[in-house]
């Protein structure tokens, strides 16, 4: 059987790549913090699954960055916190990993990895380095799988949010999905895009008019 990426000797490697002299390595430890976060019952999108499509994508473009480690370690940490009903869980994210991270790993690539996570906000920030375009590009290319895994997703990010009716929550995803397809490029990356755009861009038309066909309001 294929070992999987989030597994624990490609995640030790990563760790141990990047402590400082004489730190301690808590690697197996944090790992199984992780696992365990990424398990948590009211998931259902943003899972272990999720970091394992991210890695694989990163495996594909990582010779395209200036720093993997950096976008790796972003990628494991991105969504570590997840409170449904929240909007700073990439903010509690981000802060997670710099608690962990406090005197064993750089300042450099502690305020690197933060400012990772903090791209997938998907904010309307404008992002011009390799790095930070990467991590969005891997943070939205499920969006450009084909259409049965896309619905299958779409239905599980809805489960994430019992705390919003139909209307609303259709109304806040809806309005996210347009103002990617307003954008002259879905995917910022010339890798991303010449693999996901097309695929990507019809996804979101149809589930437009998958959700209009089953009489759902989307604003």
């Amino acid at each position: 059987m294929e070992a999987r990426l989030t597994g624990l000797d490609r995640f030790q490697a990563l760790w141990q790549r990047n402590l400082l002299p004489g730190a301690a390595d808590d690697s197996e430890a944090i790992h199984q913090r992780l696992l365990d976060g990424y398990g948590e019952a009211h998931r259902h999108y943003h899972t272990l699954d999720h970091i394992e499509h991210c890695l694989g994508m990163f495996e594909q473009c990582s010779h395209l960055v200036e720093r993997p480690d950096a976008l790796e370690l972003a990628i494991w940490f991105h969504d570590i916190i997840l409170q449904p009903g929240r909007h700073d869980n990439e903010a509690r994210s981000a802060d997670y990993y710099l608690e962990l991270t406090d005197g064993i790993q750089s300042d450099d690539t502690r305020h690197l990895v933060h400012r990772l996570i903090m791209n997938t906000l998907h904010n309307g920030d404008s992002i011009e380095d390799a790095d930070g375009i990467y991590m969005v590009d891997i943070d939205l290319s499920s969006f450009g799988l084909p259409w049965e895994d896309f619905l299958r997703d779409s239905r599980n990010i809805r489960a994430e949010n019992p705390q919003l009716s139909d209307s609303q929550y259709f109304i806040n995803q809806t309005g996210f999905q347009r103002s990617l397809l307003a954008r002259e490029r879905f995917f910022l990356s010339d890798f991303f895009y010449q693999r996901f755009e097309k695929q990507a861009r019809a996804n979101v038309e149809r589930y437009f008019e998958h959700l209009d066909n089953s009489g759902a309001t989307i604003g």
